[in-house]
């Protein structure tokens, strides 16, 4: 049981000393409290905190963020290299302004002062992306029990708006492709098969079969710090898919290892220098989704633009189109769940409410076994009458 004591400073001040037992029964103390009554309450709370588990020695919290959000990363073993890469931004930026502060002393009002920084300079996306890398920082230090409860749990971020979904028509994807002149199949297997654009930088002859047609999804390929890093798909999973067979006629076989759409010097295409060498010429000559901005000259001017990732959104509509279910659809674009599928795609499939409403009069009005046929409802009588 925690005992309270008096004391004098060397300054000739009075204070109080709080000495109790860890849960680990080592012998400690807690001094400082200007008043009996402060450290009595601070006692009594510590006793609580010891029978529910949520004891934190003080000295545990004084861990600086900067440090514990180091040995966070340092422990996190199964990243990809681009999630690293990413985290390790945050880690030189939002953390490194704030690496002094003591992990004890992160409190939901500091949190919430954080996030508003945040807000006035960054879009609510990345706001959440970066506050997202402190909760995992933070649940590993109430993980090791340096802190009772996570602040940033409860911290409201700002509303992401939802990002318009573009897709082409059929006759679109046929405009751009041609417009694409030597690229035209490298459109074809990202407008009709969904594949991601480090999904198709590393594939290679091996991955591919023209005469069952089919694709093997095994690998990607992420540029980190200026280094091509090959890994497996998003979601750690390979999957095999359908290749149409008018994409297949187009492609023309080569060695086993090498890429079927590498770069000018057969290398791993980068996504920079595609747009720039190629792409953003073939959407203009397609003319899509055209809108009117000031150019430099102040004058107006017409500008089309259109997302080379805007291609995967494509392949899942004419798939739809195509009548290919949730499941399928699911595996063509690596998915880690259906219901991942449904919430990106699920308006595509329209609404049933219609059938609906027919297979249940069908089914209303159907014969029963006992050759009983149910009638509409007489309203104007006290039952359902029926007749055999």
């Amino acid at each position: 049981m925690a005992t309270v004591e008096r004391y004098q400073t060397a300054a000739g001040s009075t204070r109080y000393r709080v000495r109790y037992r860890t849960p680990d029964r080592r012998q400690t103390d807690k001094r400082g409290f200007r008043t009996k009554r402060d450290a009595e309450a601070w006692a009594n709370q510590l006793e609580v905190d010891k029978r529910r588990g949520a004891y934190v020695a003080p000295a545990a919290g004084r861990v600086t963020l900067g440090v514990f959000a180091a040995d966070w990363l340092e422990s996190k073993h199964n990243l990809k290299p681009s999630t690293r890469a990413r985290y390790r931004v945050v880690l030189d930026t939002f953390i490194a302004e704030r690496a002094d502060v003591a992990l004890g002393d992160i409190s939901r009002e500091l949190v919430r002062g954080w996030v508003a920084e945040l807000s006035a300079s960054h879009a609510p996306a990345s706001v959440h992306k970066t506050v997202g890398v402190l909760r995992q920082v933070l649940a590993m230090a109430v993980a090791d029990n340096r802190l009772v409860v996570n602040p940033v749990d409860g911290v409201e971020l700002p509303a992401v708006g939802a990002v318009e979904q573009r897709f082409l028509t059929l006759e679109q994807l046929h405009t751009l492709a041609d417009a694409a002149g030597e690229h035209r199949p490298l459109v074809y297997v990202l407008g009709a098969c969904g594949l991601r654009f480090g999904e198709v930088a590393e594939l290679r002859w091996r991955d591919l079969d023209l005469e069952r047609l089919t694709v093997r999804v095994a690998r990607s390929v992420t540029l980190v710090d200026s280094r091509f890093v090959v890994g497996t798909p998003k979601g750690g999973k390979g999957r095999t898919i359908s290749l149409p067979a008018y994409v297949a006629d187009m492609l023309v076989p080569g060695s086993p290892d090498d890429l079927v759409f590498p770069d000018t010097a057969g290398g791993h295409m980068r996504g920079t220098n595609v747009r720039r060498r190629w792409w953003s010429q073939a959407v203009t000559a397609a003319g899509l989704f055209p809108r009117v901005e000031v150019g430099p000259d102040g004058e107006p001017r017409t500008v089309y633009e259109f997302k080379i990732h805007e291609l995967r959104h494509t392949a899942a509509s004419l798939a739809i189109q195509a009548g290919a279910n949730i499941k399928s659809l699911q595996n063509m674009l690596g998915h880690e769940s259906a219901a991942l599928t449904l919430d990106r795609y699920g308006h595509l499939y329209g609404s049933d409410v219609d059938a609906v409403g027919v297979a249940m009069n069908a089914l209303l009005t159907r014969k029963c076994g006992q050759g009983v046929v149910t009638e509409p409802v007489d309203r104007t009588g006290p039952s359902l009458q029926t007749a055999v």
